[in-house]
């Protein structure tokens, strides 16, 4: 089984801030926004999901640490980016005869790796894993609009069914929002840039912007812009999952120099410069 503790660089005694802190300095480090390794931040966050939740601690610990226990791991069939990170404790006596008191079967954990548009306009995704018992199941999983990278949410009813006549645990489903080429979210806003060149800067412009999902708008650059300058739209941004409020579609303006090779027109240029100086 993995060792998440190794995979957080702490102990296992670490309390529950020490353990948000390594993955936050972890993950600010290895983050694919900031050139980090996505399999490693995957790792990470993985680690981080079950560690910090003392409840899954807990079970983990049980399962990692047990002399007595049994783990099982499951293989697992899963369409739409869906991989198998669940590690399941015997719902059987252990070798003294006691039973474990359950009042329902145990949860399930799951990553689903979805594009940043699709965490944008939210997805129906078809996913099949193999259950505890044996049994193959397949569901059709809910993307909300809105979701962020590392986000969990749980899903009833469509975890454990081991334990005849005990309610199904759930489903928990974290979500790996992988980088886009264009478009990157800060909070709940989105960021693209926007090349001009520097005659545009200087005079002005209007260009033709494409936000996440492909719809087509006209931005007006004002004269004088400079590289970094942020134009921004309101309620252009992601829904927050939790306060249902829509972040800022940001243009983020980048000043680009042409390469030039006609000498008539360099000579143009040399002649409004020496006007402007």
């Amino acid at each position: 089984m993995t060792d998440f503790y190794q995979k957080l660089g702490v102990s296992k005694d670490a309390s529950q801030d020490d353990i948000k802190q390594a993955y936050r300095s972890l993950a600010n480090k290895h983050h694919p926004d900031k050139g980090g390794d996505q399999a490693t931040f995957k790792n990470i966050s993985v680690a981080y999901d079950t560690l910090g939740d003392p409840q899954k601690r807990a079970e983990y610990d049980n399962q990692q640490f047990n002399p007595y226990g049994h783990s099982q791991q499951f293989g697992n069939s899963f369409g739409g980016g869906f991989h198998d990170i669940f590690g399941q404790h015997s719902p059987f006596g252990d070798i003294f005869g006691r039973q474990h008191h359950m009042h329902r079967n145990r949860d399930l954990s799951l990553q689903c790796q979805v594009s940043l548009a699709d965490s944008f306009t939210g997805k129906q995704i078809e996913a099949s894993y193999q259950l505890p018992s044996g049994k193959q199941q397949s569901v059709v999983i809910s993307v909300p609009a809105g979701v962020s990278h590392g986000d969990t949410i749980k899903y009833s009813g469509l975890g454990d069914d081991s334990i005849p006549g005990v309610a199904r645990g759930s489903l928990n489903v974290t979500f790996i929002v992988e980088p886009d080429p264009v478009f990157k979210r800060v909070h709940d806003d989105i960021y693209a840039e926007l090349e001009i060149n520097p005659i545009e800067a200087i005079i002005g412009c209007k260009k033709q912007i494409k936000n996440i999902i492909g719809e087509s708008s006209m931005l007006d650059v004002r004269a004088g812009v400079e590289t970094g300058t942020e134009f921004a739209k309101m309620g252009g941004g992601f829904t927050n999952i939790h306060s249902g409020r829509k972040g800022r579609f940001v243009t983020m303006i980048k000043i680009k120099t042409p390469k030039i090779n006609d000498p008539a027109i360099i000579e143009q240029l040399r002649s409004i410069n020496d006007r402007l100086n």
